[in-house]
């Protein structure tokens, strides 16, 4: 039985998953998709709609979809420990949280078998795992949080995910489009394929390409909002009845100036980049960034697009951290398959490098954060793109209070225990993560967030941005501020993360235009005219 309390945002929401059954619930970060989510399956079980749900989330976020299990319902409870952390969760015969090594889940679907909890919580990467296991416990229901997941037709994820038809389908998703219409598309080809028909002429309806089919811009937006809304419930955070309930956002951008010697190792490596750029187009491979991170070019595009990336990568490595290049460099040397060859190279061939010691940007955010702590009990996130940047951001920011770190190497136990502390410890002032605790983390108890980089993608900053925008928040406004280098590369990524939001919010909020052009200009035109 659901034992919480609804938004009336939230009840609207409840209604509809229970009258369509297979929905895309598309509420923006931080407006409860997950207690709303919770009520309707608890009704569900509680009518005998279904008799189990699953829900498939990034691992990080496994122990809390339990803890809010615990706390919205009356299922029976226990105290756990995560490495000395003590959090409540419902009692195993009534939820699952599937976790452990091979043996170790083996075990618990043969407990499950017995016992046919309500909830199973599982991970993305057990659903790959653990397949065998899942064709023999059929659920009534399935819920994806943070669907985005599954955008990749390619991915494997996505292909087991697919084959997962239950009458129940609830896609949770606060940003479906994160870069480009695609990512929606895979989504609703689970939720429901007949909403958004066959692919080709999904193509043709809403892309706009050149004769060498790269995407100049996207059309009939409004139309693609019209036939989504048939399966997908959408509020965001700034519609009254939800922004009434949520702490007010000041999202402002800090400029930061690189200093001579560094500008001048940083420009070796633009002339690098230039030179890759111009052998990508001379094999007639255009540069695609999200192609090639998504991993759906050719072999050979993929060699070309890499020496781009290996050396876009490093400029913006240096202009976080000179330290950054010297680490890849070692990793790369010491044969693990870390590390980056190009780096090792642009280093080696530096001999001054190692001479490098300014830190502009790392002396922006002391100075950020020395501001934001000054009053008693503030506490900062701060983001960064890099795991080997998180022992640079601790060392320094040290004496601005306890830190957590939080990152894709450690185990959902160490991710729950980190985020624990954080609420629960006073003394705790600073969050230090990576792009790992960007899904699904409510922050509350946070005040300030910084963006020590910028992700490539809109759907990880905009999770980024609203870890701390929760209707929980213990702040009446909260702030976010994000460093970036001038007259870089970063500039850039800014303008693209930019147009993507515009991208987004006319397909998903039916705001703006009914057409966006790619505007960004190419990156080589952008670095002829910052070089």
């Amino acid at each position: 039985m659901f034992t919480g309390k609804l938004y009336p945002y939230q009840e609207e929401a409840v209604a509809d998953v229970l009258a369509r059954r297979r929905v895309l619930v598309a509420y923006s970060m931080g407006t409860g998709k997950t207690v709303l989510t919770i009520a309707a399956l608890e009704e569900m079980l509680g009518t005998g709609a279904i008799n189990n749900a699953l829900i498939v989330v990034p691992a990080s976020l496994k122990w809390q979809w339990a803890q809010s299990l615990a706390r919205f319902t009356d299922v029976d409870t226990r105290r756990l420990d995560l490495r000395g952390v003590e959090i409540t969760v419902p009692i195993e015969e009534m939820c699952m949280v599937v976790n452990g090594d091979a043996s170790q889940r083996a075990r618990q679907w043969e407990y499950a078998g017995l016992t046919n909890p309500d909830y199973a919580i599982m991970s993305y990467a057990a659903l790959r795992n653990d397949w065998d296991h899942l064709l023999q416990h059929p659920f009534g229901a399935v819920v994806l949080d943070e669907a985005t997941a599954i955008k990749s037709f390619s991915a494997q994820v996505t292909k087991k995910a697919k084959r997962l038809q239950p009458d129940v389908r609830i896609a949770l998703a606060g940003l479906p489009v994160e870069n480009k219409p695609e990512d929606v598309y895979s989504i609703m080809e689970w939720v429901d394929r007949s909403v958004l028909g066959r692919w080709d002429l999904f193509d043709k309806s809403y892309i706009e390409r050149n004769g060498w089919g790269a995407v100049t811009g996207y059309k009939n937006l409004r139309l693609l909002n019209s036939r989504l809304r048939r399966a997908m419930i959408r509020k965001s955070r700034l519609d009254p009845e939800v922004a009434r309930y949520l702490p007010e956002v000041a999202e402002t951008t800090r400029s930061v100036t690189l200093d001579a010697a560094t500008r001048r190792f940083y420009r070796l490596i633009l002339a690098d980049l230039n030179e890759a750029l111009e052998e990508a187009a001379e094999s007639g491979s255009p540069v695609d960034l999200a192609a090639y991170y998504a991993g759906t070019l050719s072999e050979e595009d993929k060699r070309a697009q890499g020496k781009v990336m290996a050396r876009l990568l490093a400029a913006r490595m240096l202009l976080c951290h000179p330290a950054l290049l010297m680490d890849s460099a070692e990793a790369y040397h010491e044969g693990r398959g870390q590390g980056s060859r190009y780096i090792a190279d642009f280093i080696a061939a530096s001999w001054e490098y190692p001479n490098l010691v300014a830190t502009p940007k790392l002396d922006e955010l002391d100075r950020l954060v020395s501001e934001m702590t000054a009053e008693p009990g503030t506490k900062v996130a701060i983001f960064t793109s890099y795991r080997r940047m998180l022992p640079y951001l601790a060392q320094r920011l040290d004496r601005h209070g306890d830190h957590v770190l939080f990152h894709g190497e450690m185990s959902s136990d160490q991710k729950a225990g980190a985020k624990a502390r954080l609420q629960d410890d006073p003394a705790c002032r600073l969050f230090l993560g990576t792009n790992a605790g960007s899904y699904g983390l409510d922050l509350p108890e946070v005040e300030y967030l910084i963006n020590y980089d910028l992700p490539d993608g809109k759907g990880v900053l905009d999770q980024r941005n609203t870890r701390h925008v929760r209707a929980s928040s213990q702040h009446a406004r909260v702030y976010v501020v994000n460093l970036v280098v001038e007259d870089s590369v970063e500039e850039r990524q800014k303008a693209t993360l930019d147009l993507r939001g515009r991208l987004s919010s006319s397909i998903v909020d039916g705001r703006g235009s009914d057409t966006v052009p790619n505007d960004v200009e190419s990156l080589s035109q952008h670095l002829g005219r910052i070089s």
